[in-house]
């Protein structure tokens, strides 16, 4: 299985940053904002209530009603109590929904730039990936996806806003990706972790498309976050939207083996999340860096596509003659500023003739960083004004 280059940067900076030495964060997507306190009372009444036992495996019935609220003021879906699952993370809640849909040796597509989790997940599980191909702005070449279905495709994975390119996808072409689906028969797991985050365009959910057909032909596994949107990234917190009972049920089977136990008081803090709609509040925060980041970067001469929504800009680097991990590695030293590489967010497997497992990045992830806004404010501006100087050394 392949190692997370945001997870090979994060231990690179975090040793840094130990010997005293002041880092510039620009790695890892964690709004730097202090989670709502009425989070933080949640999990303290909760233990003070005694909420400290083994919790129902599809969750908390208080929490579960919450998130068919939210849902319903969000996007005018009412979905039934059952059909919702609470998972450790929308990370468990990916995995769960992988292994729901596809088989060992069967196959699952996903967009050419992707989440590493993804392969990561897709690996564990001994399933075979297609990386669907994306044009130079990041978004899917619809022309192309007829050619790398085959029998034994089952899934294809949708991620917009994206994590790495922030590019949301237009409603026309989240159409066209649940119409190419359903003409082939494949369930499509939703990724919205970033879908509070939207800065221009119109957010368009595969969920929505889906509720517009029976419920025996739906067939989108949507996937929630309350890391980002509640800036609560270390409570593991999340949920699964299943289309039917059978899913719902399976999903919620999964949680056993995979969890043990939903972790309870975290649970109950989740209700108090829901409680108030203040995401737009940090969503209006991290618009002015986003804003700032861009205008920054616009002096580095380089090429980038400007994210609509997400928490990163994913830049082309090719020009410095460096690739994504030396740039990275390069920075970190030089300038105490850490981004990702790019090579992490695009792996293609391959195997051997003795059928070993090997992974090599694609050329364009290869050649591009992804830098987080997401940061202090103070320390993203320097960090990026770091950045710039040093493309502009090296180019």
């Amino acid at each position: 299985m392949p190692r997370s280059s945001i997870r090979r940067l994060f231990t690179s900076a975090f040793a840094l940053s130990s010997e005293g030495v002041k880092v510039y964060g620009l790695h890892i997507g964690d709004p730097d904002f202090d989670m709502p306190q009425r989070i933080a009372d949640g999990v303290s009444d909760a233990i003070a209530a005694g909420h400290t036992h083994y919790s129902p495996m599809a969750g908390i019935p208080a929490l579960r009603d919450a998130i068919v609220s939210h849902r319903q003021r969000r996007m005018g879906i009412e979905i039934p109590r059952n059909r919702v699952i609470v998972s450790q993370g929308a990370t468990q809640a990916l995995n769960s929904s992988l292994q729901l849909c596809v088989d060992s040796g069967q196959r699952v597509l996903f967009p050419m730039i992707y989440f590493p989790n993804y392969i990561q997940q897709s690996t564990l599980a001994g399933v075979e990936v297609d990386p669907y191909e994306l044009d130079e702005s990041f978004q899917p070449v619809l022309e192309k996806l007829e050619q790398q279905v085959t029998p034994d495709t089952r899934a294809m994975l949708i991620n917009t806003p994206s994590n790495p390119t922030g590019v949301l996808f237009p409603p026309e072409t989240v159409r066209a990706l649940y119409d190419f689906a359903r003409r082939h028969n494949l369930w499509v797991i939703s990724d919205e972790a970033y879908s509070d985050f939207v800065y221009r365009g119109e957010y368009l959910s595969p969920l929505s498309i889906d509720w517009e057909y029976p419920e025996e032909e739906r067939r989108v596994i949507a996937v929630y976050s309350f890391s980002k949107s509640y800036a609560a990234t270390g409570l593991r917190m999340g949920y699964m939207l299943a289309p039917n009972d059978s899913a719902a049920f399976r999903l919620e089977l999964m949680n056993e083996p995979l969890t043990g136990s939903l972790t309870t008081p975290l649970q109950y803090a989740m209700v108090r999340a829901l409680e108030v709609d203040d995401t737009a509040e940090r969503r209006d925060a991290l618009l002015e860096r986003w804003q700032l980041a861009g205008e920054l970067l616009a002096g580095c001469g380089l090429k980038f596509a400007s994210p609509d929504g997400g928490l990163f800009y994913f830049i082309d680097i090719s020009p410095t003659g460096m690739d994504g991990d030396t740039f990275a590695d390069r920075l970190l030293a030089e300038e105490h500023v850490a981004v990702v590489p790019g090579s992490g967010f695009g792996l293609v497997g391959s195997r051997d003739a003795a059928g070993t497992l090997a992974f090599t990045p694609n050329a364009l992830a290869a050649r591009c960083v992804r830098v987080s806004f997401a940061a202090p404010r103070a320390d993203m501006e320097e960090g990026v004004k770091r950045l710039v100087a040093f493309i502009r050394r090296n180019s």
